[in-house]
């Protein structure tokens, strides 16, 4: 049994499905999804269809919320109804949306979409950072974290960056996973794998 983290989607299911195959997933495996489903990619919708087929089919699957959900919920709440989803699905994705969290912790981690304030008093309390914060790390509560890492998505970064940031992780406690799958600007266009038992990131160039 593995532990995974993927975080930031957006809408590339067929990129999604092919990481999955690369770091060939079983229902004995965990994985954890750090949010950003939707937007900026081809197909929204694919991707949250492949998330509850695999949990149809018996697969560990945490979902977290990310801006981009909430920005989707918001709309729908208000009857602006995002096109991003087909008007059929569009409650049923607002009502998945909803009802997810916005972090989670497995032994040795921390996993949130975008990462934590370290300045409020009980970072848990602050759901709005834990979608939207950036430039948080010289904030960086080391004794409230104990020995845990926070993995975090949100913030893309060149493929080199997201590697270096692996290799680093246990000393500096945190990671960023986000390889820019929907961008293309220069060492992005990467969906990115990290396995929360080996500390080996598995990456897959965006074939959407």
């Amino acid at each position: 049994m593995s532990r995974f983290a993927i975080s930031d989607i957006h809408g590339c299911p067929k990129t999604f499905r092919a990481l999955l195959d690369a770091i060939a997933l079983t229902r004995e495996d965990e994985l954890f999804l750090l949010g950003d489903y939707v937007d900026k990619g081809p197909d929204s919708y694919g991707v949250i269809e492949h998330i509850w087929q695999l949990n149809a089919a018996g697969y560990r699957i945490t979902a977290l919320r990310g801006n981009h959900e909430r920005m989707f919920t918001n709309e729908v709440v208000r009857g602006e109804h995002s096109g991003i989803i087909p008007l059929a699905h569009r409650e049923e994705v607002c009502r998945w949306m909803l009802g997810l969290d916005y972090y989670t912790e497995t032994p040795g981690y921390f996993l949130v979409h975008a990462g934590l304030n370290f300045r409020h008093p009980n970072p848990l309390e602050d759901t709005y950072a834990m979608l939207w914060i950036r430039y948080w790390y010289d904030e960086l509560d080391q004794e409230w974290l104990g020995k845990r890492i926070v993995v975090h998505g949100h913030t893309p970064e060149p493929l080199t960056s997201v590697r270096y940031g692996i290799g680093q992780m246990a000393e500096q406690q945190r990671v960023c996973i986000d390889s820019g799958c929907s961008h293309s600007y220069p060492g992005m266009g990467y969906l990115t794998a990290l396995n929360l038992d080996t500390r080996e990131g598995t990456f897959v160039k965006r074939i959407d």
